[in-house]
Parts: structure tokens; sequence; C-alpha cells
């Protein structure tokens, strides 16, 4: 039997725009685009019994069928177990549970385009890594892992069935126009249930080196410690999955943590600051997407440095609110975070004295954010606008600056 079975196997040929038509084309440009811009996609269907889905994730010998279960332009898992239960329990019962979507980047091996939250429920469930909970029709099955369900249950399980679509891009489309296509549809079907948030849309439409440097950036330890994330090497497994608690930590799972770095690179030019945030965060991943090494390595450097400097001289108060109440994490201010890291890298030629003159900089810039301050709304992030951004980093600069060229 095929590994994709071959159930209700047909093929049908599907075209799916590549490029953007702008706005003001006309009528003819837009024909023009309709003939020659779009990319021809043949189109599988098939089923997939839950009890082959450990092995298509995770092969014979250690060969991953699926090639890649979260590609760069997937979110996170964030299901909880009650969900992961829901699903189970819909199979059970023989509800309908919505396709899953693969992507053959090659023969045999697939990326998981949209289904990979079910795809990971079932693996886990199936290999005895949660009990059901929350069930609320099948509710004698709460509590119970896969091994301790009744026989029949268990029987019933492994000959349900998912149904997977399975989308190949035409032989003549070129790799940019692949990638593309996987990002533009997993947009599209992810446009129900629970949404994308604007960094996960960006993380599918944007994929690429530049998407790929932020995602890392976003894993460095000091980063990580300073914005009281769990430590990344510490809870990443062999096999790429991460731990419950960094699975559950509220910046990780919706890729805040991501989107925070990319902040830098988009406010670091103070004189391209302009529009509204959601823009200029855009805009830096479009312009940037597929960045050359050279500009990786530059970016990379840039950032792990300004890092560096600023939790050398702020130490554990770095992006932190001197007066946000008694929790630690509630100080945490992405405001601060930067106004810091683009003022301390405008810097960078004065590291030397900077970091001499660390604690009175550290006192002067902290002392902005506190109540009693003139400059206390602006320091919080009242008005998240182009203008309170560019103000707030160019005020920690002439801080740092005063301090620098009266010592």
């Amino acid at each position: 039997m095929n590994e994709l079975d071959d159930i209700d196997d047909e093929l049908e040929s599907v075209a799916i725009g590549s490029m953007v038509v702008p706005a003001d084309a006309s009528d003819r440009a837009i024909e023009k685009h309709f003939e020659s811009g779009r990319l021809r996609v043949v189109q599988e269907k098939n089923d997939i019994f839950m009890s082959h889905i450990i092995d298509f994730i995770q092969g014979t010998n250690g060969d991953r069928v699926w090639g890649n279960l979260r590609p760069e332009y997937q979110r996170r898992l964030r299901w909880d177990t009650k969900k992961k239960s829901k699903l189970i329990e819909s199979f059970i019962m023989n509800v309908p549970v919505p396709p899953i979507f693969l992507y053959e980047k090659s023969l045999g091996k697939f990326e998981v385009m949209d289904g990979q939250q079910r795809l990971n429920a079932v693996a886990e469930f199936m290999s005895g890594q949660f009990a059901l909970e929350g069930l609320e029709i099948w509710q004698a099955l709460n509590g119970r892992t896969y091994s301790k369900l009744p026989p029949l249950i268990r029987r019933g399980l492994e000959r349900a069935k998912i149904s997977a679509i399975t989308l190949m891009s035409d032989s003549s489309s070129t790799e940019e126009d692949s990638l593309d296509l996987r990002a533009q549809v997993f947009e599209r079907l992810n446009t129900g249930g629970e949404r994308l948030n604007a960094q996960e849309l960006r993380n599918s439409l944007y994929s690429g080196p530049f998407n790929e440097l932020i995602i890392e950036l976003s894993k460095d330890d000091l980063y990580a410690k300073a914005w009281d994330i769990p430590n990344h090497k510490d809870n990443t497994r062999t096999d790429g999955t991460v731990s419950e608690s960094l699975k559950n930590d509220g910046l990780y799972k919706r890729m805040t943590d991501v989107e925070i770095v990319l902040r830098y690179f988009a406010f670091r030019e103070t004189d391209k600051i302009s529009g509204s945030v959601r823009a200029m965060l855009d805009n830096t991943m479009k312009l940037n997407r597929y960045c050359n090494s050279d500009d990786v390595n530059r970016l990379k450097e840039s950032f792990r440095e300004a890092l560096s400097v600023c939790i050398e001289v702020f130490g554990n108060m770095a992006f932190r609110l001197p007066d946000s109440g008694k929790s630690k994490s509630s100080k945490l201010s992405r405001p601060l975070f930067d106004a810091e890291m683009v003022a301390i890298s405008m810097h960078m030629s004065n590291k030397t004295q900077l970091l001499e003159r660390k604690d009175a900089v550290r006192d002067a810039v902290l002392m902005l954010a506190t109540p009693e301050s003139e400059h206390y709304a602006l320091m919080v992030g009242r008005g998240n606008t182009a203008a309170t951004i560019k103000d707030r980093i160019l005020k920690v600069y002439t801080v740092i600056s005063d301090i620098l060229n009266n010592g």
C-alpha cells in the first residue's frame, strides 16, 4: 500500500497566483498578469490511517518521511492538552476532521503546510505523551492515555483516517516561486480557526534568510534570559521539539520573542522611522527577506553586540521599568527595549567609554522611566506611534551622549 493511502486517490491541476497585482493596474495589465503570472500546481488527495502518522513523521531508522513537520513559515506548536484531547474525541466519534495540507518538496519528502498541530496531537497521544482531559461526550475516557483505552477504542483509532491534500509545484517553478506558493497557501488556510497574529503571519509570508536570522537571535542565551524565556538549549530535544515550559512561554508561543528582535532592526535607523508600527515591521521583513550571507553576519553582529553591551550596562534591569510592581516579568518593556538597544547601538563607537560610565548611564536612563519623570509617559510607551518611538530612542541617546560628553 502507498504510504499516502491510495483510497480516493485523484489528481487535479490548480492555478495559484504568485505575485501581487498593483491596485492601479489597467485591465490589460491584469489580463497579462493572469496569462503569465500563475503557478501550475498538481493537487493529490489521499487518506492516512492514524496508526501510520507516527511512522510518517519519524519514518524507519530515523528517516523522517514528512521531511519537515514544521517548515519555517509555520507557527509554533501551541495546542494545549484539552484541545488535543478534543481532536482525539472527534476521531473516536467519527466526526469529520479538516484535511491536512502537504507540499512535496522532492520525491517522497513532504512539508506540512497546514495541520502540524493535528499531526502532533495524534503522534503525541498514540505514543503515550498525554492523557485525555476535558472530554464532554466521552467523559469516561478522561485521564486515560492511549495504552489505557479499551481495546476496541484503540482499534477504532488505529483505523481512523485523516485526509491529506498534497501540492506539487510545477517543475518549471523557481525556488522563490515555490516558497511564495507555500507561504501564500499557508496564510489562506489559516484564516479560520485560531488566527495568526502579526508576527506569525510575517513568518509565513516572508520566510527566508532574514526570517531565519531573527528566529536564531530570539534563541540567544542572553536575550532569552533578559526576557525570562526558558533557555532554548536546555529545553529543545534532539528531535527538534521543545519542552512544555518553553512551549507554553507567553513570548515564545506566539512568536512575540521574534517580533521583539525584529523591532530592533526596524527602528535602528531613526531617520527612517515613519508610518504605523505594523507597516514598519512588515517593510523590514520585505526589504531584508533575501539578504545575503554577508548581510546576515553583519546584522547578527550588530544585534548581539548591542545586546551584550545593554546587559553589561543595565544588568538585570535591562529592558525593565523600575516601577512596574512586584512581579519581575511585569517590568519588562518593549518600548524600553527599543530605546536602550538602538541608543546603545548608536554609541557603539564609544563602547569603551560607555562601559566605563555604565553606572551613570544606567541610573540616568532608568530615571527617565520613573513616575516622577516628565518623560515617564514617553518611556512607558503611551502613544505607540512612529513619532513617540523616535522621540523615545533619541531621548535615551541624548541622555547617554550628555554623560559621555561630560565625563
